[in-house]
């Protein structure tokens, strides 16, 4: 089990389906994951689909059939197993896959909660006894327990024989059922310290109310009016001791090789602590919380993107939001202005020691300043290098910057490109866990640089004269 595929992400968001960990093949080009109640699977080359109803995927099988490969896909349904052979199936067996660029993005699927439940630990005025030793100590004395117990037992079941071996009753009357019951005891308590009983911690009648007014860099105030009933299930109930506020945008990472993905961002987090006030003459109490989330960073705005706040109880893993509601798109901010732009010297040294995020920061802020990196648009990033790729290829040589970088064994990696001599030839090797390949080879050692500076190093792919250096970044599968 892994990370679904961003096809199957993507997909299961525009079916408003709820997503487990997806399957892969052995050769990554199908994936597949239970969608609700539903199976699907996705064909990574041709971007195509299927959707099985009431079943779920168990496991990819690869056999050869004629001497050629085929990949199947082994299904739990109701009324047993199911295997499709996948690639024997022709394009009418195929959906192909909405692309978001065209259709837009999915739409928010909100949350509106009028109750909250969740299961906690009960609390306990006695000493927890968590320590190995004082584990330890619980099982040797419910050895001994267990011991004495089926000892008075073998006592009752040896008198049975008569003669002399009835005094063994005096010894298995009393012995077998007094330790008899403590271990049951001894067994009952060392279950529930290890399990203990849940308790339910609730809200009810759960009202939210927000400022409709949002902006990137002011808070956005938000309010949490709940009732506390007096018991779940018999249990008493609590109420959280904060609410988490998280606000999210989701955009289409679309890069050059159309291997496109859906990414929710977090640009900015709240919390607000409970205060709460006990209504006269019940058992109710009612609590409040009352915070502000503020989107502090500038995001880079996409063609497609939306926004939208999460509130929930928790940051742990599981954890679900309780309401889940869009949040207008913001107005576009006034753009930075640069109040130190660096000479040409300053730009090639960022760029061949790869430190162009720190020079994008103070070109725009100076020595100081509060803005990220992250904050800036690509096009305020690109207007800080105003060199040439060629001079930048140049000065590489000159200082034989090179040197140091270029490998004579082939090395596996994750994703990235690297300089390999092999006899008078130079290549440009990009690697990806365990497959290697060639992406440019010459004689020539400059053009290899050249392209290597423009492959691996950031903000070089936008220098003027980089089009004719750049290489396509292979995809496996």
């Amino acid at each position: 089990m892994s990370r679904p595929h961003s096809y199957l992400d993507f997909l299961a968001r525009v079916l408003a389906l709820p997503l487990s960990e997806g399957l892969a093949s052995s050769d990554e080009s199908f994936h597949a994951a239970s969608a609700g109640a539903d199976a699907l699977i996705v064909d990574v080359e041709k971007r195509r689909y299927h959707r099985v109803l009431d079943a779920r995927p168990l496991s990819f099988e690869d056999a050869a059939h004629d001497g050629v490969a085929q990949t199947s896909l082994q299904l739990e349904h109701s009324d047993g197993i199911r295997t499709i052979a996948l690639t024997a199936q022709d394009d009418s067996f195929w959906t192909p896959l909405p692309d978001p660029r065209v259709i837009g993005l999915p739409r928010i699927v909100q949350r509106h909660d009028a109750a909250w439940t969740s299961l906690a630990p009960p609390p306990s005025d006695a000493p927890q006894r968590t320590s190995i030793t004082d584990w330890l100590g619980s099982l040797v004395a419910l050895a001994v327990l267990a011991f004495f117990s089926a000892f008075g037992f073998n006592a009752l079941r040896w008198s049975l024989e008569g003669g002399w071996n009835l005094l063994w009753l005096l010894v298995g009357l009393p012995v077998f059922p007094i330790f008899g019951v403590l271990t049951l005891v001894a067994v009952y308590t060392l279950v529930r310290r290890a399990v203990p009983p849940p308790r339910r911690r609730a809200l009810e009648a759960i009202h939210i109310s927000r400022d409709e007014s949002f902006r990137l860099g002011e808070p956005m105030a938000f309010r949490v009016d709940a009732m506390v009933p007096a018991s779940v299930d018999g249990q008493p109930a609590q109420a959280p001791p904060q609410i988490i506020a998280d606000l999210i945008v989701q955009t289409l990472n679309d890069p050059v090789d159309g291997d496109w993905s859906l990414k929710d961002q977090f640009w900015g987090a709240g919390r607000a602590d409970v205060v709460p006030s006990t209504l006269t003459g019940t058992g109710e109490r009612r609590v409040h919380y009352v915070g502000s989330v503020t989107a502090t960073r500038r995001t880079p705005r996409e063609a497609q993107e939306r926004w939208y706040l999460a509130l929930s109880t928790s940051r742990e893993m599981g954890v679900e939001p309780f309401h889940i509601a869009n949040v207008a798109t913001p107005a576009l901010v006034v753009p930075y202005q640069m109040v130190q732009p660096p000479d040409r010297h300053a730009q090639i040294d960022a760029l061949l020691l790869n430190t162009g995020s720190d020079l994008i920061h103070k070109a725009y802020n100076g020595e100081d300043g509060t803005a990220l990196c992250d904050d800036f648009t690509p096009e305020e990033c690109r207007a800080v290098f105003t060199i040439d790729a060629h001079a930048l290829v140049d000065h590489a040589m000159v200082t034989r910057w090179y040197e140091g970088r270029i490998r004579t064994e082939r090395v596996s990696s994750d994703g990235c490109f690297y300089m390999l001599k092999e006899g008078p030839t130079y290549q440009l090797m990009y690697t990806e866990r365990h497959d290697t390949v060639t992406v440019y080879e010459s004689p020539d050692l400059r053009s290899v640089v050249g392209r290597y500076l423009v492959a691996e190093h950031l903000f070089v792919d936008h220098l003027p004269g980089a089009e004719t250096m750049k290489v396509l970044r292979p995809r496996f599968y």
